[in-house]
């Protein structure tokens, strides 16, 4: 009987089915030994895995409101499962998901549908596929097969899904990039160690016999290869000369090559090279390290955050609840705290500093901050400048205007 031996699967979907690609199949393993790769990766899944994740309700008529009782805020923000906190669950999840494109958590419901718990799948082969309108997912770990409905299944992907459900994989993507490297350091490790490429050749009189060459051959590599004979004085007997083959500007074109590579996959994880220790051009860019290190943020962060609340909301939340404004959201606006000069200066502007409408109140930010509230009914009010000459109440003013109040801390630029 015929059989129909097409399929939509790529030559590298096969080639990674059947393992023929050899040793050069570049995996998450092989891939995180590159130390650019590692840098990437642990920057982008570390820095937004321990944002703080919490269940929020904005309102049509106030601000955002943490929604500490909801089932779900336990779950992103304290202990998704026994054996994880919120900070390693979404930090590893994320890594695989930078590594490989695609990340997958189950989620365990209880009688009522209800989710009580996170299991990430770190070790499972997971595989999308389409069932009719909605999508199913096929696990394989330790041996068993199973399925699972779209609605239980935590899909977070780290890049754009442009055929099917999965998302392109970098390793795929840009896996010839991150084998260069590799083989960069293969090949750094042999030139130190033995020499990646003949150093030089040894030269006699006449014709030498085989044996004698070999001799000669293993003499050298015993008592000149290797870092700890590196600088030693060479002898050679009978009348031998060595003649080099190397010269300073290939080592240091070794040096630019493995440089390059840390460019290149920076650039391709959209990383700043100077967040993973390039720092050789790191004013390229902007007014400085600053200003990239802010467009990393805008730019670079920013499109994984909501791809990954998005896929949270819809997964935890009920259409009615994000319907009614209900969501779930990294804070971004942590990563300002380790800056306490802008951090200082922001709050100054929200406060109403310079004469400007002041948004938030003394004892918000106090709050924002950690600190306790002042206990003083005119710290929770929101700082409005009065026109000069008059007041809100349209009496005659005599002081000039009204003055913002004054701020609990001080900036380094009022001192100066």
């Amino acid at each position: 009987m015929p059989m129909n031996l097409q399929s939509s699967a790529s030559v590298e979907e096969w080639q990674e089915f059947f393992g023929f690609m050899g040793k050069d199949v570049v995996t998450r393993e092989s891939a995180m030994k590159l130390t650019a790769v590692f840098g990437c990766v642990s920057l982008l899944a570390g820095t937004i895995g321990t944002l703080p994740v919490r269940v929020v309700h904005k309102g049509a008529s106030k601000g955002s409101e943490i929604l500490n009782d909801h089932a779900a805020h336990y779950l992103v923000h304290v202990d998704p499962h026994p054996l994880f906190s919120a900070e390693v669950f979404f930090e590893g999840l994320f890594a695989l998901a930078f590594l490989e494109g695609n990340a997958y958590a189950e989620i365990i419901r209880n009688g009522r549908g209800e989710a009580i718990g996170l299991r990430p799948l770190f070790d499972a082969m997971v595989k999308p596929w389409l069932r009719g309108a909605r999508a199913a997912y096929q696990i394989t770990e330790d041996g068993k097969t199973y399925g699972r409905d779209q609605d239980d299944i935590l899909h977070f992907r780290a890049s754009a899904t442009m055929k099917g459900l999965e998302a392109l994989s970098p390793l795929k993507c840009f896996g010839r990039s991150i084998g260069i490297g590799l083989d960069a350091d293969e090949y750094a490790r042999l030139f130190y160690k033995q020499g990646g490429t003949p150093s030089g050749y040894i030269t006699y009189e006449g014709k030498v016999d085989e044996k004698v060459a070999d001799e000669v051959r293993q003499y050298w590599m015993r008592k000149m290869a290797g870092v700890q004979n590196s600088h030693l004085p060479a002898v050679l007997a009978e009348g031998g000369k060595f003649v080099s083959l190397m010269t300073d500007p290939e080592t240091a074109q070794l040096f630019q090559s493995r440089a390059f590579q840390v460019l290149d996959v920076a650039r391709a994880y959209g990383v700043p090279p100077h967040l993973i220790g390039e720092t050789e051009k790191s004013t390229s860019w902007g007014t400085g390290i600053n200003a990239q290190t802010a467009q990393f943020y805008i730019l670079g962060l920013r499109k994984h955050v909501k791809r990954f609340e998005a896929e949270l909301a819809r997964k935890l939340l009920t259409r009615e609840e994000r319907l009614a404004g209900v969501g779930i959201k990294f804070n971004l606006d942590s990563l300002l705290r380790a800056d306490i000069g802008a951090r200082y200066e922001m709050n100054k502007i929200a406060l109403g500093g310079t004469q400007h409408p002041g948004w938030k109140s003394q004892n918000e930010i106090r709050e924002q901050e950690g600190d306790a509230p002042l206990d003083d009914p005119e710290a929770d009010k929101v700082f409005r400048p009065v026109p000069k000459g008059g007041s809100d109440k349209g009496e005659e003013a005599d002081d000039g205007g009204a003055q913002p109040p004054a701020p609990y801390f001080q900036t380094s630029r009022e001192e100066s």
